[in-house]
């Protein structure tokens, strides 16, 4: 068959319009990647993210991305949009000004600049050295890294009179936004080398500063003898960590459904475990930790690695039905090809921390396989009851594979630690009988001696098997105090398990006080397995 040449022309054209339109495309795909991931990746709640990760149209993502910046223009009536301009103004400015072999919208200074402006004062060390510390720092001579105090009078969410630390520890430029005052210490591991002035004059140790020896940074005592605010306790930190890491509020936190979802799945097996601490009677913090076997994810081989990523939403709904928070995520595990084979027989974890009010929600997880498709749904209850002012109570125990107090500041990751504890829990809550078992709890509203200021308890660890009392441990001295205050106190225990036998365990935690005769307990269900 021969084509003519008006026939030919035709098929060029169709051929150059099809590729036109796969290029457009892409670019369209290359935008709005860009603007979810860069442009507003600092101010999107988790509720936004996850309606605009389920749009399919174009014009569905174009009004999306309009309704976005219209909730938060402070202004309507004007047609300049106030908010988005000093937005984009102040991604210009991190990336010009906060650049240290990334991008300065990347780094920490320019996440906390775009998210919430200018600080009213900056403090700037920029060559480190020698410090005198401030009197609430403990006072006395040291040598720092470099580093800057961004000073806020305000930040809505967060509180008043917020002062965020940024420490350059590699000598790179690259200042990284630090837990505490300490971390900017050059000092701080080398002893008797920076002392304190109360340790100077030998009312503390150096050996008890937070992170090189566990309790005793909010021991009232310890706050009265080093100066040290309120405001710089574990706890207050924690809680203004993850207040930094929200999305600034909004004026209108309504969102409107643009796009109904149905979920059809095979199956991805995976296990979940979630905890709760109190961080005051209207707050507390909520853990979410997921594991899923290796050996049932789809791995692809790139450049002598084998990769496997997961996809995770997650959503929080009251008992009413109405929406409290969504999440979402990307978890990934990957090995080189020659340790590919044992990596099959690892399990991949995933945390997730999250504020709630005390209350009954239903939490629904979905995960799903990016290369097979594969998906798993999971949904349970979360039930955070009412905290006691008036006596001492027990919060959840929780059980882990690893839990150790962190002694010194290295660069990790803010996942599985809790103040200054590392803890990644035992999600599936089994054990092999020569693990040692790691134990976690808080107990709220401690009893304090009034002469010492010191915590007047006693604790004992009962495993029983069917309501018989099969192992005992108990510490009269107090030994696994991790942290106290008038607040609270942190457990940290190991318990080895050797003897037991195959079966279903508890564990009972009873902390009493001899003097009061007050109590509390709280307890938890384990399994002891074979060695496989």
């Amino acid at each position: 068959m021969r084509i003519g040449a008006p026939a030919l022309m035709l098929v060029a054209g169709a051929v150059v319009l099809a590729q036109g339109k796969k290029s457009n495309e892409q670019e369209l795909a290359r935008y709005y990647e860009k603007w979810l991931n860069e442009d507003v990746v600092y101010v999107i709640t988790d509720e936004e993210r996850a309606v605009f990760e389920k749009l399919s149209t174009t014009d569905e993502k174009d009004n999306f991305i309009e309704q976005f910046w219209r909730r938060r223009d402070p202004d309507p009536r004007t047609q300049l949009n106030e908010f988005k301009e000093e937005h984009y103004r102040r991604i210009a400015y991190a990336n010009a000004t906060f650049g240290s072999g990334m991008p300065g919208w990347k780094s920490d200074r320019g996440r906390i600049y775009i998210m919430f402006g200018e600080p009213a004062e900056i403090e700037r060390h920029s060559g480190g050295g020698s410090y005198t510390r401030k009197t609430y720092e403990g006072g006395g001579r040291t040598a720092t890294y470099p580093f800057e105090v961004w000073r806020y009078r305000s930040i809505p969410g967060v509180g008043q009179d917020v002062e965020i630390e940024f420490v350059d520890r590699s000598w790179t430029g690259e200042y990284r936004m630090a837990a505490n005052s300490w971390e900017k210490d050059l000092l701080l591991n080398v002893p008797d080398e920076g002392l304190t002035t109360a340790e100077r004059l030998g009312y503390l140790k150096k050996v008890y500063r937070p992170g090189l020896h566990p309790g005793n940074l909010n021991d009232p005592m310890y706050q009265a003898k080093s100066g040290m605010r309120s405001k710089d306790a574990p706890f207050e930190s924690m809680l203004r960590y993850y207040a930094l890491q929200r999305p600034p509020e909004i004026k209108q936190k309504e969102l409107q459904e643009l796009v109904d979802t149905r979920i059809s799945y095979t199956t991805l097996p995976f296990s979940s475990v979630v905890h709760y601490l109190w961080l005051s009677p209207e707050a507390a913090l909520a853990p979410i930790t997921l594991e899923i076997a290796n050996s049932s994810l789809s791995y692809r081989t790139m450049a002598g690695f084998r990769k496997a990523r997961v996809g995770l939403y997650g959503r929080v709904v009251s008992l009413t039905g109405a929406l409290v928070t969504e999440f979402e995520d990307r978890i990934a595990s990957e090995y080189p090809d020659a340790q590919f084979e044992a990596g099959q027989k690892q399990k991949s974890l995933y945390q997730k921390t999250i504020a709630l009010k005390p209350g009954r929600y239903k939490l629904d997880l979905v995960v799903r396989d990016l290369n097979s498709g594969n998906v798993g749904i999971e949904t349970r209850s979360i039930n955070i009851p009412n905290l006691d002012n008036d006596k001492m109570v027990a919060g959840p125990v929780m059980l882990a594979k690893m839990v150790e107090p962190l002694r010194s500041f290295p660069d990790i990751p803010q996942t599985f630690v809790i103040g200054d504890v590392r803890v990644v829990p035992s999600v599936t809550q089994r054990f092999k009988p020569a693990d040692e078992m790691g134990v976690y709890l808080q107990i709220y509203h401690p009893a304090l001696n009034a002469d010492t200021s010191q915590p007047a308890i006693s604790v004992e660890y009962s495993i029983a098997e069917n309501g018989k009392v099969v192992s005992q441990v108990s510490d009269l001295a107090g030994s696994s105090i991790e942290y106290f205050s008038t607040e609270r106190l942190v457990l940290v225990r190991k318990l080895k398990l050797d003897g037991l036998s195959k079966g279903s365990y508890k564990l009972t935690v009873k902390v009493s006080d001899p003097k009061t005769g007050r109590s509390t307990s709280s307890d938890v269900s384990f399994e002891i397995v074979p060695v496989s």
